[in-house]
């Protein structure tokens, strides 16, 4: 496909030009083929704020851009040039695989060459229509036949919107950054790290990601590295999950981070860095944070993690946590995530439970209400029970007490945390099966009491412990990782608080039990009472 691209009028700017080409562009080629690519186009106001990050102290500057669309970064970028009091020497370096983009991208690199030219800059751009991973791999490995070569290039400043789709195991890219890579790898991290090795000392990088990365198994080696190779010195969260990629849908929270090379061992780290918030892509009501690193960075048995408290209450309540003594694993307990997978064991489920074959319920997301299992109860059609036979003897587990824990939220629920009880004693089957969008909690050995059972469904739902989680995972899923690294009391408090909620049969999620399990744990009730009240004391 073919289309006639509008020049830039005469009093348009130059990222509103880039702005208004992206809209077109979006609109006339195929969206599925674009989400493929992994392709969507940051805003305009997102990149003039991104860009604003950047400190430009030198009048001699070379910018990339890695994944540049349209050119809407590198147009905020050339924006800011615009608004400085200097006279700069400035090489743009922009990668883009997508051939039926480049015309777009052509037209606005050469409206920024022009009009930063007329104010008297000096300007040259570079386009290459070439996969960033595959042609700057030698950057990460430190080797290749261009390594060595006096006159490679780095970067002073890295502006980017990665594409953002999974990989396979053995595709080249994935192949070429191994050392990156934890299961499921998606491309977006290929695309930092890439990045990360391309920037001079001293060099500055800004991305919009998802903020998956942040926590997770998958992304384990790639934070370690990350970690290790650049200091994070500003994050910005968005409050809206859906007003930032208007058109497109983002499952993702993202985040905008900036980041230094700090591959310098003599250079020493900050120990404070800034987290901003707004509602939306507008950037109305911005809040700014400034926090200790040591909060944000958090490395606890061996697993690192990034951290995003948004209020001081955040920050008051990662403090309380982190006191707790103990992870589920020290107190012999175990998450594991529930073995039947629906379109695996299609041939076993049942609608209804059945004497003829013999069947028992299955548990799906839908059955846990509050802090209690409603095993009978039917949604959308979905199968109450599994056939009990020899194919599905894996797929059983034997009835004991559990905590069963939701793996997914929607992006509509406040809540991330979702912990309900299963009760032997009150469950009139000896085996369950347990849909795999559900986690169960249970005792590496021997079976957990009834007081234990209820004690740890109180604390996961919290608003305590829900507002410490969600400053640790920013996407819709529990991973359960995550819960793992999550702290908890000693086992005698996790009883007395299970034995306070079972006897007072307060079940509700949310504030009621904070009062009580605050009370036992010690948490200072000023905080309790700031959560209550929005944090806004």
């Amino acid at each position: 496909m073919k289309i006639s691209i509008p020049t830039r009028s005469g009093q348009e700017g130059i990222l509103e030009y880039a702005d208004r080409l992206s809209e077109l562009y979006a609109t006339t080629y195929d969206a599925e083929k674009r989400k493929k690519m992994g392709q969507v186009f940051t805003p305009g106001g997102v990149s003039r704020f991104m860009a604003n990050l950047f400190e430009i102290r030198h009048d001699t500057i070379r910018i990339l851009d890695p994944g540049a669309g349209t050119g809407v970064l590198t147009a905020a970028f050339c924006e800011r040039i615009l608004n400085i009091n200097k006279i700069v020497n400035l090489t743009m370096d922009v990668y883009e695989g997508d051939s039926n983009v480049l015309p777009f991208l052509k037209m606005v690199l050469e409206s920024c060459k022009m009009e930063l030219e007329r104010m008297g800059h000096k300007v040259e751009y570079n386009i290459y229509n070439q996969d960033f991973i595959l042609d700057n791999v030698m950057y990460f490995k430190k080797s290749g036949l261009l390594w060595n070569v006096k006159n490679r290039i780095l970067y002073d400043f890295i502006i980017s919107n990665p594409p953002y789709y999974k990989l396979n195991k053995d595709s080249p890219q994935s192949i070429a950054m191994a050392e990156l890579i934890s299961g499921q790898p998606n491309i977006y991290i290929l695309f930092m790290a890439l990045s990360a090795s391309m920037a001079k000392p001293d060099g500055e990088m800004v991305f919009i990601t998802p903020r998956s990365f942040c926590s997770g198994l998958y992304y384990k080696k790639f934070r370690k590295w990350f970690l290790n190779n650049v200091q994070i010195t500003d994050i910005h969260i968005f409050e809206s999950r859906t007003e930032i990629f208007d058109k497109d849908e983002v499952l993702q929270e993202n985040i905008i981070i900036k980041a230094n090379n700090t591959n310098d061992i003599g250079k020493s780290r900050c120990e404070k860095l800034s987290i901003s918030t707004s509602k939306n892509k507008d950037f109305n009501e911005l809040k700014r944070l400034e926090v200790l690193r040591s909060d944000i960075i958090c490395n606890k048995n061996g697993e690192l993690f990034i951290r995003i408290p948004a209020l001081p209450i955040d920050v008051d309540i990662l403090h309380a946590i982190d006191k707790l003594p103990n992870t589920l694993k020290d107190l012999g307990l175990r998450i594991s995530t529930g073995p039947v997978v629906p379109f695996r064991a299609r041939q076993y489920l049942l609608p209804e439970l059945t004497e003829k074959p013999n069947s028992v319920p299955l548990l799906w997301m839908h059955n846990m209400q509050d802090m209690e299992v409603a095993w009978h109860l039917k949604r959308n059609k979905k199968e109450s029970a599994i056939q009990v036979c020899g194919k599905t003897t894996q797929l059983l587990l034997p009835v004991n007490n559990y905590v069963l824990l939701k793996r997914f939220t929607s992006k509509e629920q406040k809540r991330r945390l979702h912990a309900s009880v299963l009760l032997e004693s009150e469950f009139p089957y000896e085996t369950v099966g347990i849909e795999n969008h559900v986690n169960y909690i249970h005792k590496s050995r021997g079976n957990l009491s009834i007081h234990e059972t209820y004690g740890i469904a109180a604390i996961l739902n919290t608003t305590i412990v829900d507002n410490f989680f969600r400053s640790l995972n920013g996407n819709t899923q529990v991973n359960a990782t995550d819960i793992r690294s999550l702290p908890f009391p000693t086992i005698e408090d996790v009883r007395k608080i299970g034995k306070l909620v079972y006897e007072s049969k307060t079940y509700q999620n949310g504030h009621d039990l904070d009062n009580i399990v605050a009370a036992v744990i010690g948490i200072d009730a000023e905080i309790i009472e700031n959560l209550n009240n929005g944090g806004t004391n």
